[in-house]
Formats: C-alpha cells, structure tokens, sequence
C-alpha cells in the first residue's frame, strides 16, 4: 500500500473511531448512530473523503457488445480513480425511438456481482429504462482474492467487519458510481435528471451511502437492505447507513424488504433505520425472505420520477 493511502486511512479511522461492541457471527448489531445520527458538521467534514477528479480520462475499453432477444448488452471497462477501472454491463435497446431515463444498479453480495443482477437488469430496459450494472470491488471482474470462496463468513471476516476496509470500500463505491455518472451523460448523453440507482442486498445497504453525498441521482429504489445484516459487528461512523439515509431527502426514497429475511431482520436492522429517513419514502414489505424480488412496483414508482 501506497504510502500517501496510508495517510489517508490513518485520517478517516482517527475520524470515524468510535465503534461498536463485537458481536459473534449471527447476531444483529447495533451502534449509537441508529438511535442519533451524526451532526451536520460531522458530516460534511467526510465530504473530501469522496471527492475524485471528473476530468481524468475513462479510457474505455468496450470488450463485447451482443444483442440478445431485442436488448443489446456492452461489457465495458472505465477508469474510475487513478489505478482503480470499473467492470459494468451496459443494457439498452438498438436504435432506440427516444432518449430514456437511467438507472445504476449494485447487485448483492455474490461472487458473479453484477451478472447476478441480468435479470433485474432486463427488466427494466424492458419497461423503458438504460441500464448500466457496475460490479462492487472484490465482486464479479473485480475478484482480487480477497474474498476465497464468498460464503457469509468469508465476506463478513474479510471485508463486512474489517472496519478499516469496510469503510475504504464503501468510499470507492461512491466513487465509482460517482464516475458511472460522468460516463453516462459525457459518452451516452444521458440526462443528469433522469438518472436513479437501483441497489439489492449489500448494494442497498451502500446505496444510502451512496445517494445522500451523489446529489445528481435522482431517486433510489433499494431492495432487501437495511442498517445492518445479521452477520455484522460493527463498522465505522462513515460507512454507517444512518448516518446517511436523513441526508438523501428530499429525492424520493422506495423501499421493499421481506418480513421473513435473515439477513435484514423487520425490528432489529432495517424499522429502526427508516425511522430516519426523510420524505418523500415509501416503505413496502412482502411476505418473502432473502431474495430477488418481483420489479413490477419498482418500476411502476420509479417511471413517474424519471421520466418528468
């Protein structure tokens, strides 16, 4: 590790500091910044923590471009900060008629990363939208060996409750889809107000993160998230959702999670998280577990929003 991104973490540990009590693995953590998020002044000292160059070059690479039943799908590759590339999907239609609103999309904790999301993905193009899957580092192109063999003990010991980590990974994904952003509206002339992020599972959990500090999103739609999973013991003021989700309002805000999830457990991690969120949101249960759900609500909301 770099010397000057040694610095860097020193900074943001001796910020962010206080931490929760360890847990063991299959218990749901708690922290004080679910009962009382962080002042105002707090919050905007992270600010620099997600800054990056908007002008540094994409260098795209579009390694394959196939269309498959009336959608086109283009791997690319895009420089995100300096040494770091971003590994997305791009779905759209073929000569489309008209310009279409947006959505990025993080998938869930899966080792295949943003495939994971293909089907998610294809719906929406289907109900009129672009759509550009990046994957989360350590996931799908981005594996580094991090992660061996991606089980919930592997992710949360390695990566979930390595505070330090955690939270350098929470702010490169800001970064990331801050920069998907830029690449969207300079090389697809995408409109910045009708632009919105999608976010299932860990990628709800970092889409909070995610919306309150990149303004230009417009609306989120985040499926099966919440404050904490089950498995975590705890993480840092920065990358805590509560300290995060008060500050994405007043864009819209819709929310589905299942009543029976192990992982995002109703009482305990994701009702004591919505009790900060802001208006306009719209919290929606299902009688489901931990899984990919039905889009159709999601897209009937999200249509509205951004397509103005």
């Amino acid at each position: 590790m770099r010397s000057s991104q040694i610095a860097f973490l020193t900074t943001i540990v001796s910020i962010t500091l206080v931490t929760t009590p360890k847990l063991g693995m299959g218990q749901w953590a708690s922290d004080e910044w679910l009962e009382e998020p962080v002042d105002a002044a707090t919050f905007e000292s992270w600010q620099p923590f997600f800054s990056y160059d908007h002008q540094l070059s994409f260098d795209l690479d579009v390694r394959d471009a196939v269309d498959d039943d009336g959608i086109r799908i283009e791997s690319l590759v895009f420089t995100s900060t300096p040494d770091t590339r971003v590994y997305a999907d791009h779905y759209t239609v073929p000569m489309a008629s008209a310009p279409r609103p947006y959505v990025v999309l993080l998938h869930g904790g899966l080792e295949s990363g943003k495939r994971s999301a293909r089907r998610m993905a294809e719906f929406l193009v289907r109900r009129g939208f672009g759509v550009m899957a990046i994957d989360l580092p350590y996931f799908g192109e981005r594996d580094t060996g991090l992660l061996g063999s991606f089980s919930e003990s592997d992710k949360h010991e390695a990566l979930y409750n390595q505070e330090s980590r955690y939270l350098q990974w929470v702010i490169q994904v800001v970064k990331d889809v801050g920069r998907t952003v830029d690449f969207l509206v300079d090389h697809y002339d995408v409109d910045p107000e009708r632009l919105g992020l999608v976010g299932f599972s860990r990628g709800a959990q970092v889409a909070f993160v995610v919306l309150a500090v990149e303004k230009r999103l417009q609306a989120g739609a985040l499926l099966y998230g919440g404050h904490f999973d089950r498995s975590e013991s705890g993480h840092l003021a920065a990358a805590c959702p509560a300290n995060y989700i008060g500050r994405i309002a007043p864009r819209p805000l819709w929310l589905l999670n299942g009543t029976f999830d192990g992982d995002y457990d109703r009482e305990k991690t994701v009702e004591p998280l919505m009790r900060h969120a802001g208006e306009p949101t719209e919290m929606h249960w299902v009688p489901t577990g931990h899984q990919l759900p039905r889009e159709e609500k999601m897209a009937d909301w999200l249509s509205p929003i951004l397509r103005p």
